[in-house]
Parts: structure tokens; C-alpha cells; sequence
């Protein structure tokens, strides 16, 4: 069964949403990089406040658009938290933001 590409927060709450998300992504502590089209991969500095963080902000973009996936790996460096979306949902990753450096 495919889950449908859609959002069940009205304008203004995606937008607070997608704030959010820009605001904690434009941290120091965040490089990413663009893995494929639909998959974005976040690295993230250890530390227990920004892995909460992230966790709470995914839960909650899960809980409104549920055909987003994030899978969390946790290294002795770092965190990364891998965001994948269907194909026809590809264009919602630019949204987060555009990459300030690759990952190595």
C-alpha cells in the first residue's frame, strides 16, 4: 500500500513546521548531503539536546506527513539522520534547506 503524498497541517503550521526545521538545520553542528534525489542525509554532532531536538522535530513531520521516513545512526563522531521521501515527493527535501557543505 502507498501512502498518499500529502500534508494534514493547514498553511500556517507547515510553515511554522518548515521554520523550524530551517532554523535547527542552519546550525553549526549540521552538514548534509544529498544522497539521491529522495534521500537526504543529515549529519549531526553528538549530544543529547540536539539528538532530542531532532528526534521531536521528525516525530512531528512524520505525524502530519506520514510518507516521510527518517532513520537515525548513531556513530562514536556523530549522528545522522538519513530523511527519505517517494519520487513524486523529492522536490519537498530542497525545501529544508539548501546544503551548506558535504558530508565526507
Amino acid at each position: 500500500m502507498r501512502i498518499p503524498v500529502a500534508c494534514n497541517l493547514d498553511d500556517q503550521a507547515a510553515v511554522t513546521q518548515l521554520e523550524e526545521w530551517r532554523a535547527f538545520l542552519a546550525g553549526p553542528t549540521v552538514t548534509r548531503q544529498r544522497v539521491s534525489p529522495t534521500e537526504l542525509a543529515l549529519r549531526l554532532a553528538e549530544g543529547p539536546a540536539q539528538l532530542e531536538k531532532v528526534v521531536r522535530l521528525a516525530q512531528r513531520e512524520k505525524a502530519c506527513c506520514p510518507f516521510f521516513d527518517f532513520t537515525l545512526r548513531i556513530g562514536a563522531e556523530a549522528l545522522i539522520l538519513t530523511i527519505s521521501v517517494p519520487e513524486e515527493a523529492a522536490m519537498l527535501l530542497d525545501q529544508f534547506a539548501a546544503p551548506q557543505r558535504e558530508l565526507s
